[in-house]
């Protein structure tokens, strides 16, 4: 047997790129172009950090974002639109909003409508730039959520079918005859969860070789020599008349035999192979696009066995993967390095229990090495008596060193480093093999190929579209579009369009829905134009979860349901906008959802409010403004097919104009913008004048009409009008505070009981070189016992996690 012994200091092949593509390639060149690719086309990840594990409808899902970029998972100054989504167990969009990241950080939060069923739903988070060539790696996150009013739609358990699938996975990638070979293997149950399971290998004579017994969340793995001249199938006791085939027998290839002790200080490999004479291969190690081992060697029939540094590979998930000569990879082995960079918090109360609506104090520090350092962290302040904390999910740690860097979904992924299980290296090994397979498309990357320019980094939120004649409808080369963003006096400006007469305008920052003016003209300056917005937009697939709930409602689920529903009694039976007087007992029911719900009114009844379904006319009117026309007094309209004039009350803006302010699901617009709306899309009407106008400021002195669209019936956010095209877009999601009372101050707002099950939860924590944090808030008329989580990283993408508890005592 042959032993080599190799070690490539890290930066030796990270040279350039290669000028072009060849036929033949070396180590240096494999190196030099995966370097490339991945210093043009950085790994960008996005990890989001909640307030708890499950939440009842009617919550609010509060949440921080922390995104990543590059080899060492920096926090990210590429990407500042990220998109977070919602969706039901059946798959369908519950929710998409766009967050702003600020050099990789940011936080929002998804209001959950009351009529959601029970059941567990996903969330998932990405950027623009994630979804060329790696869309299996965007954040996802399980949740439970539960109806307030209404039986959970359960599964029971009562159907006794396992139905459990098998994944054989050979080490390496393939299975070669003649060579001993380590299989791994994962069973799953009919709900998607790992499930243990022991039985026989068997070959297609009957002839029983080995046996198998997982010791993971249905992993394991087992060893054995196939041959030439048969096929190999394995029982398992669980489902004895099931016959499970292993993969294929393969006449030729590279077997990676690897061995990842915590005890040792190297990683030993060993290759095997079968058809292979005097061929050169080249053994590249690499995580997250960055190559830290590099060696070529000449393989024939004597096993190639080698030995490398830990110390050469990064921290988290790694990879060697044996290429031929060629370019083709032969085989590929994921393995583990436990040397995450973290850094200590300290969090010190200022008391060792509390009192009920007592004040609680907090230092946080954040240390590297024993010296202060910069950090950024959120927190999460729970009662034990409403809120699990689910201690096995994703955490900081776990997701961005383990799981944004293996496809599939990981089960219990935080166990994965819990120092309590004395195997968990063994565990964390497991999953490498039958979940470690990098999928890079290494042909792309070889020949320095560049992603698709429909994944863009996106700095900003963008309007794309063609400028073209009016008449010939070609398109209009070095034309200009101007463009102004309605309500905002900062954003207004122009762009050229280019040989194709496309335009990009980028980098727009606003919240909410906002309407854009554009303004177009040819090379002359002339207006004898016409603008078509680009309204395709590429998002994935959607996604639901993987797991359905199963079982009935646990002891501890029921109560926090019917605390939550509490809790809203307790909101609806104080009324503050009225002399904060106490009302009558109020019971919280399941009803109609109200009309201000319905159409996400943001501003609130008016004066008015016209429900189109209830009016005579909504069959046959033709133009939304035949649906307010007489209907209202003090509101004039006048015209008819595309001229139209509204009046309501006296002329009452400084320009002592008269128009009234339109809006359109609550997006500013022009009168004529309402030309393009079918009368039977609008739901509902709400008419301003007044004082219930006083909402809107200026802008609402001549009173307003605002038209709501019935939901998924059509697209009516384009108007053009000549040379002018308005748009109504969608800006980022507008960040609330989280409401934490302050009971150092009195108000009358105080005498409501406080029951609250999240204390606080404080997305914006930061640390610094120079001192800590302080955080206050209250406690509540509970005795309990509380859990602080507090998590983040630093620039530089060292993490850190923390949970501590206290008691909350009654007097």
């Amino acid at each position: 047997m042959k032993q080599i012994y190799l070690l490539v200091c890290l930066g030796v092949f990270l040279l350039l790129g290669l000028n072009s593509y060849a036929q033949s390639f070396t180590t240096q060149s494999i190196s030099d172009s995966i370097k490339n690719h991945f210093d043009i086309n950085p790994i960008e990840k996005v990890y989001l950090d909640f307030d708890k594990s499950s939440y009842v409808s009617g919550e609010t899902i509060w949440f921080k974002l922390y995104s990543t970029a590059g080899y060492l998972n920096q926090l990210s100054p590429l990407s500042r639109v990220v998109y977070v989504e919602l969706f039901d167990p059946e798959a369908t969009l519950i929710e998409r909003i766009k967050v702003y990241s600020d050099n990789g950080i940011g936080a929002s939060q998804i209001d959950l409508p009351n009529e959601l069923m029970t059941g567990k739903y996903l969330i998932r988070a990405y950027t623009n730039w994630m979804l060329d060539g790696r869309k299996e790696y965007l954040f996802n996150k399980e949740v439970n959520i539960f109806n307030l009013f209404e039986s959970p739609a359960i599964h029971t358990g009562t159907d006794d079918s396992k139905d459990i699938s098998i994944s054989f996975m050979p080490e390496g990638g393939k299975l070669i005859y003649g060579i001993e070979s380590r299989v791994a293997f994962k069973a799953l149950g009919i709900d998607g969860y790992g499930i243990e399971i022991s039985g026989e290998v068997y070959d297609s004579k009957g002839n029983q070789i080995t046996t198998i017994q997982s010791s993971h969340l249905g992993m394991g793995n087992f060893s054995f020599k196939p041959s030439s001249d048969n096929t190999y199938y394995v029982t398992i006791k669980e489902e004895p008349h099931k016959k499970y085939p292993l993969p294929k027998i393969e006449e030729s290839g590279i077997s990676l035999y690897l061995i990842n002790l915590p005890q040792l200080n190297d990683i030993r490999f060993k290759l095997s192979n079968k058809g292979f004479n005097d061929e050169i291969i080249h053994i590249i190690g690499h995580s997250r696009g960055l190559p830290t081992y590099a060696a070529s060697s000449v393989i024939n029939a004597t096993d190639l066995t080698g030995l490398i540094p830990k110390n050469s590979f990064l921290p988290g998930v790694n990879f060697i993967t044996v290429f031929n000569s060629q370019g083709i990879p032969l085989a590929e082995r994921a393995f583990f390095i436990d040397s995450i960079p973290q850094i200590k918090l300290s969090v010190e109360p200022d008391k060792i229990s509390y009192g009920l609506r007592d004040k609680v104090s907090l230092s946080i520090n954040a240390f590297d090495d024993g010296v202060l350092t910069e950090s950024f962290l959120s927190l999460s302040v729970t009662s034990n008596n409403d809120v699990l904390i689910d201690t096995e999910e994703n955490d900081i740690l776990s997701y961005l060193y383990l799981s944004s860097d293996i496809k599939g979904y990981i089960e219990a992924p935080a166990n994965y480093f819990n120092n309590t299980y004395s195997d968990a290296w063994q565990r964390l090994d497991l999953l490498m093999m039958t979940q470690g397979w990098s999928s890079f498309d290494w042909k792309l990357i070889l020949q320095n190929g560049n992603r698709s320019p429909d994944f863009r980094i996106e700095q900003g939120l963008s309007v794309k579209g063609e400028l073209n004649s009016d008449i010939r409808n070609k398109p209009i080369k070095n034309g200009t579009v101007s463009y102004l963003i309605q309500d905002s006096i900062s954003i207004f400006d122009k762009v050229k369009t280019n040989l194709d007469g496309s335009f990009v305008i980028n980098d727009l920052f606003f919240t909410g829905k906002k309407a854009i003016v554009l303004t177009g003209k040819n090379q002359k300056d002339k207006p004898n134009v016409k603008i078509v917005i680009d309204t395709v937009r590429i998002f994935p697939q959607p996604d639901k979860a993987l797991h359905s709930l199963s079982g009935s409602l646990s002891a501890f689920q029921a109560k926090s349901i019917k605390k939550t529903l509490q809790r809203q009694e307790i909101e609806a039976a104080y009324d503050f906008e009225n002399n904060y007087e106490v009302l009558d007992e109020v019971t919280v029911k399941a009803s109609k959802v109200t009309e201000q719900e319905k159409v996400n009114n943001f501003y609130g009844a008016g004066d008015y409010t016209l429900d189109v379904a209830e009016l005579a006319i909504s069959e046959t009117a033709q133009h939304p403004l035949e649906l307010v026309r007489g209907r209202v007094s003090g509101v004039r309209v006048i015209g008819s097919a595309l001229d139209w004039k509204v009046e309501i009350r006296g002329p009452g803006s400084i320009n002592s104009g008269t128009d009234p302010l339109i809006l359109v699901d609550n997006v500013e617009v022009p009168l004529d913008f309402l030309n393009t709306i079918p009368a039977r899309q609008i739901e509902m009407v709400e008419v301003y004048k007044g004082a219930s106008a006083v909402v809107f400021g200026v802008r609402g002195a001549n009173g307003v009409l605002a038209f709501f669209t019935k939901t998924g019936e059509g697209d009516f956010t384009t108007y053009d009008r000549d040379n002018v095209t308005t748009k109504i877009i969608q800006g980022y999601s507008e960040f609330r505070e989280f409401y934490s009372p302050d009971y150092s101050v009195k108000s009358a707002e105080h005498v409501k009981p406080d029951k609250r099950a999240v204390l606080l939860w404080d997305p914006f924590i930061k640390t610094s070189k120079e001192g800590g944090a302080t955080i206050e808030f209250y406690t509540s008329d509970e005795p309990m016992t509380v859990t602080l989580t507090l998590e983040g990283m630093t620039k530089s993408g060292m993490v850190a996690r923390y949970t501590s508890s206290f008691k909350v005592e009654s007097e």
